[in-house]
């Protein structure tokens, strides 16, 4: 008898805890990234900054990988308690780019250096050794600003300063450059585009170099690399010069290796090889230390929740709003009286009545700002899982993206006007009436309408936190 009381008891406990939930939010430098909770193959919908809170209590992990592979991937192991909020801000680590290679620097404002030692062996008594020194800034917007010196044989070889712009979400820069070669008595001007992407299994980088001079010159730099356990990156590069109009050209191949061994530094050893070319042929060997520092970096909590607030996952259900009736003698919507509608989103609405019931909740309307600021954190993906059925849902069916739940396409929500007694308010999204690209145009749009309401526009509240 005892042992059943027992089994009993931890059986009870077990479904109570089961029913419990929580909220975990991620947060990442640079956003974007793909997240894998508790081991599952199948990535979540919402990738980074993500929300979600309604997340089971108890042990869970949280893989971190970011589609650029230049970017260190990272596991959280932890543990979520009911009613809590559990939060994790993620600085990703960043495979600095190569020798002599441009480099596609974050967005934040950080301080790049790089310096090595390069011995090249022409197969003559003239060994060639150089040392080489270069420092990038990293600056808001994707800007950045460059100053190269390599010293050659104990002496200063140049000077490089340089500009450069990066578009992030394509991977893809524009840099030019102002180079003062020691003993030339000119200077000349570098323009390059540089690209960074991933093609299956492999990271690649390629820069394309034009340099206007008395001694013009062209050269095309690749890099293809994988990586292995995340932090080491064997690549192999090549490597072509060209002096113009085809003058002479040298080719290179290039293996090397990139080891990240902690936040901001990694080691680099490669090869270079001259295998073709009109001067003479050689090998080289360079070992070089990369290091970035970041600073003054913006919290990316305070970038995705810039009002500070919580929204709720579900729309306001029929039995929740005729529970507020119930409780304030307002009279019953029909549908709210209806057993079988009483989990599907309450409409027709009047905007005073949306009003009262936020405040009986002890919640709020969304404003019209904190409607965009969610919105603009979705895409026409996210829309996808949400317009594709029309009809009316269930308020807790749907996937949850970005900790909402049915964002779009169930049905429109109130926002919270300047004048709570005003003639025309507005109201935000599409609903379960408006076809798939309809549905799709309409979810981050807002729209006036009169406060009496209709029945497309539903009720969704937000705390402030």
């Amino acid at each position: 008898m005892r042992i059943f009381a027992i089994c009993a008891a931890f059986c009870c406990s077990t479904l109570l805890a089961a029913g419990e939930r929580a909220t975990l939010n991620i947060f990442t430098s640079p956003d974007n990234a793909n997240i894998f909770l508790d081991g599952n193959p199948e990535k979540e919908i919402s990738g980074s900054p993500f929300e979600n809170p309604a997340m089971l209590t108890g042990e869970h992990t949280a893989f971190l990988l970011h589609p650029n592979e230049s970017f260190v991937p990272a596991t959280y192991n932890f543990v979520l308690q009911s009613g809590r909020v559990f939060e994790i801000n993620h600085d990703f680590l960043r495979r600095n780019q190569v020798r002599d290679a441009y480099s596609l620097s974050p967005s934040e404002y950080h301080i790049e250096a790089n310096a090595g030692f390069l011995y090249f062996n022409e197969f003559s008594p003239n060994a060639i050794y150089t040392m080489p020194f270069d420092f990038r800034l990293g600056l808001p917007l994707g800007f950045g600003a460059r100053l190269a010196f390599p010293v050659q044989e104990w002496e200063i070889d140049n000077f490089l300063l340089g500009l450069q712009y990066n578009y992030f979400p394509l991977q893809i820069g524009l840099a030019l450059d102002w180079i003062s070669p020691r003993g030339s008595g000119f200077s000349a001007i570098r323009a390059a585009i540089l690209a960074e992407q991933n093609v299956l299994f492999l990271n690649l980088l390629e820069n394309l170099i034009y340099e206007y001079s008395k001694q013009e010159k062209a050269e095309f730099y690749l890099r293809a690399g994988m990586p292995i356990e995340h932090i080491f990156l064997p690549y192999l590069a090549v490597r072509e010069k060209i002096h113009l109009p085809l003058k002479s050209f040298m080719f290179y191949a290039e293996p090397g290796a990139l080891l990240q061994v902690s936040n901001g530094f990694s080691l680099e050893i490669s090869i270079p090889l001259e295998i073709l070319g009109n001067a003479k042929k050689g090998f080289g060997f360079y070992f070089g230390l990369h290091s970035d520092f970041s600073f003054g970096k913006e919290s990316r909590r305070d970038i995705h929740k810039t009002s500070k607030i919580i929204w709720d996952v579900n729309e306001v259900s029929n039995g929740e709003y005729k529970k507020f009736c119930e409780e304030t003698g307002r009279e019953i919507p029909a549908k709210a009286k209806i057993k079988e509608l009483e989990d599907y989103p309450v409409l027709h609405i009047n905007l005073k009545d949306a009003i009262a019931y936020a405040k009986w909740a002890k919640k709020r309307l969304p404003t019209t700002e904190e409607w965009k600021t969610l919105a603009a954190t979705y895409s026409n993906s996210n829309f996808d899982n949400f317009c594709e059925v029309r009809k009316l849902s269930k308020v807790y069916e749907g996937p949850i993206i970005n900790g909402i739940r049915n964002f779009a396409g169930n049905a429109a929500i109130w926002l919270m006007p300047e004048n709570e007694s005003a003639s025309v308010a507005s109201f935000a999204g599409s609903s379960y009436g408006d076809s798939f690209e309809t549905c799709k145009k309409k979810a981050v749009l807002t729209d006036l309408s009169s406060p009496s309401g209709n029945e497309f526009v539903g009720i969704r509240l937000v705390r402030d936190f």
